[in-house]
């Protein structure tokens, strides 16, 4: 049987007609309201746009000048044309642009400041006193961005007339000078309290071939100054002398020395410490005895040092010899007359050591300049090369002296070309008679330091790193001395040891 049909009292037209009218009512609704918001939706979008770009703006300008300091101060190395590589390399890297600020797309430069210091602070303002053109002081540069406009979008009326947005930005680096591989040791700067810097004087002949005494002070009371040199402790102090020792014996040290961290002497002086020199010379004695067969303790290419065999036809039995002649000693102090105590005047016999060493040589040009043999024997100019230069000469041009080179021609009793060690010259490292010290201002250390520089055990403050060419071996007792040439800087891309840190500071 069918269903009965229910009937409701809103069917039909009637509920039809409310639905209409509400779905109006709805419709109304929805468009006064979407009609009410639609700005706030369109300024709010707005805004997020103009965020947005004054963001990449701001971000784009700040990596440009982190960038630019950063090459600026890659070349803050002190020599003295380290500002003028500084501001080229600067505004050699100006590639960078942006794309949403007013104006051209090139980020311009404002202003490139130099400083020898900045306070350890990020928050506290450089002194204006910190600040220098000096290339042998600048440790660190600012770099100042002109500033750009960013044009807002934001429809201004609303909020009467926002003002476009104004950005700017700058950044301070600054160079860490660390060296690794190097020989644990430190010298007094000998330009210390002079007008010529060591980093100017560093880049002229004159100084180049000035033979150093480096000599530790007599006495522990005795004041640390210019020629001076001691040792260091890398290792975290308290390290033994058989390690330091081993540490300036061995071809590739394991000491890192950082000029920001600054150096720890290791006080004392340390007998033993001319046997690792002098490894380097192809003299193995003491502890050294055992190491003619370690590759990691070869000599240098070039050992002449005026000495000779003891007995003929003998192998490593050489000692100092009147039948042999090594590089002389500035003629002050062969004489004990330098003025100025430890440092020579650079003037030592060239013509002599020709002689002696390249028999019939009668011209030779070094580092550019040409010197010939007079009648007299004395080779003109009468200003000579650097020890060093000449040391180079023969090495680099197959002349180490010794019958090995001239045969039958020679004078000398000694063979310049290493006798001891079993595998020959080191082969890895360039120049074994090349040691880096770091460079220390002791006079003002010492008048800083009420017991004196040789008592302090805190991290001193590093000048600079150079190479030390060895003129000689190292004596024994009171001739525990280092005579040596600064033949330069620690250079990064031309030295092993050089492991220069860049980095933004501010």
């Amino acid at each position: 049987m069918p269903l009965p049909q229910l009937q409701f009292p809103f069917s039909g037209p009637l509920i039809r007609a409310y639905l209409s009218h509400s779905d109006r009512g709805i419709s109304g609704s929805v468009a006064v309201w979407t009609t009410l918001s639609l700005p706030v939706i369109l300024a709010g979008a707005t805004l997020s746009v103009d965020a947005a770009r004054i963001y990449n703006v701001d971000a784009e300008l700040q990596a440009a000048a982190d960038s630019l300091s950063r090459a600026g101060a890659a070349e803050l190395d002190q020599r003295r044309d380290a500002i003028a590589r500084s501001s080229g390399a600067i505004l050699n890297l100006l590639s960078y642009d942006q794309k949403f600020a007013r104006g051209g797309a090139n980020i311009e430069i404002d202003k490139i400041t130099y400083y020898n210091d900045i306070p350890a602070e990020d928050y506290a303002d450089i002194p204006v006193e910190n600040r220098t053109n000096s290339a042998d002081e600048a440790r660190f540069v600012e770099v100042s961005l002109k500033p750009r406009e960013v044009s807002t979008i934001f429809p201004s009326s609303l909020i009467k007339k926002l003002t476009d947005t104004t950005l700017t930005a700058k950044a301070v680096a600054g160079m860490d000078q660390v060296v690794c591989g190097t020989a644990p040791v430190f010298i007094c700067n000998p330009q210390e309290g002079q007008t010529t810097s060591i980093y100017e004087a560093m880049e002229t002949k004159e100084f180049q071939r000035k033979q150093i005494k480096f000599k530790t002070p007599n006495n522990v009371s005795d004041p640390y100054g210019q020629g001076s040199f001691g040792w260091l402790d890398p290792f975290g102090g308290n390290s033994g002398a058989s390690t330091l020792v081993d540490a300036i014996a061995i071809d590739i040290s394991p000491a890192c020395l950082s000029q920001s961290e600054g150096v720890v002497i290791r006080t004392g002086n340390i007998a033993s410490m001319r046997q690792g020199v002098n490894t380097r010379f192809d003299i193995y004695s003491g502890s050294f005895k055992q190491k003619k067969n370690d590759p990691r303790y070869a000599p240098a290419a070039n050992v002449t040092k005026g000495w000779a065999a003891k007995k003929a036809n003998t192998t490593c039995s050489e000692a100092p010899s009147s039948l042999a002649l090594g590089l002389p000693r500035d003629a002050c102090h062969a004489s004990d007359t330098c003025s100025s105590g430890k440092i020579g005047d650079g003037n030592w016999n060239f013509s002599q050591y020709m002689a002696f060493n390249h028999p019939g040589t009668t011209r030779v040009t070094i580092e550019g300049v040409t010197y010939r043999r007079g009648y007299n024997g004395e080779f003109s100019p009468a200003e000579p090369p650097s020890r060093y230069a000449l040391y180079r000469w023969e090495i680099d041009n197959n002349l180490v002296p010794g019958a090995e080179t001239y045969g039958n021609d020679v004078i000398s009793a000694e063979e310049g070309m290493p006798q001891c060690h079993k595998s020959g010259p080191a082969t890895t490292v360039q120049d074994r008679r090349i040691i880096t010290a770091a460079v220390l201002n002791c006079i003002e250390i010492e008048a800083e330091s009420s017991n004196g520089m040789f008592r302090r055990n805190d991290a001193l403050p590093v000048e600079t790193f150079v190479k030390v060419f060895l003129t000689e071996p190292v004596g024994p007792g009171q001739q525990n001395i280092i005579f040596g040439e600064i033949i330069g800087p620690v250079v990064k891309g031309q030295d092993g040891e050089a492991n220069d840190l860049v980095a933004v500071r501010r």
